[in-house]
């Protein structure tokens, strides 16, 4: 089988295998960076929630970019899409639904963060991968 650069997971999965492996070319190596994910993303969610409550701008940007390039480093695009959607909110002072983006985030993350908790994770991504390329 073929597969295209920028070629995706299936719709919902929370890694896009193909995107991360093709920067990264090193499983070992991208399993030092989703456990780093783990061991960091835990804060950074809670950050990023007491942020949005105070309803911090500036610190609502810091937080969403930290975990827009966390997520973007396991190849997490769809987590580090919507942190870069509250990013740019916070970056523009509209804050008008915030609760909500951080609603969409706090359940892509607690989506992403159960794939990553299972020891086999990596070859799940995989086979998503090769069913997204049908």
């Amino acid at each position: 089988m073929i597969h295209k650069e920028g070629t995706i997971a299936n719709a919902g999965y929370p890694i896009y295998w193909w995107d991360v492996f093709g920067r990264i070319g090193d499983e070992s190596i991208i399993t030092e960076f989703s456990v780093s994910f783990l061991k960091n993303g835990e804060t950074l969610m809670l950050s990023l929630k007491s942020s949005v409550n105070a309803h911090s701008p500036e610190q609502i940007e810091l937080y969403a970019h930290a975990l827009k390039g966390s997520a973007s480093n396991i190849g997490a695009v769809p987590l580090a899409k919507k942190a870069w959607l509250l990013e740019k909110a916070a970056a523009e002072k509209n804050l008008d639904d915030i609760s909500e983006q951080l609603r969409a985030i706090e359940d892509e993350y607690l989506h992403l963060k159960s794939l990553l908790e299972q020891p086999d994770w990596i070859e799940c991504a995989k086979r998503a991968a090769e069913a997204g390329d049908s």
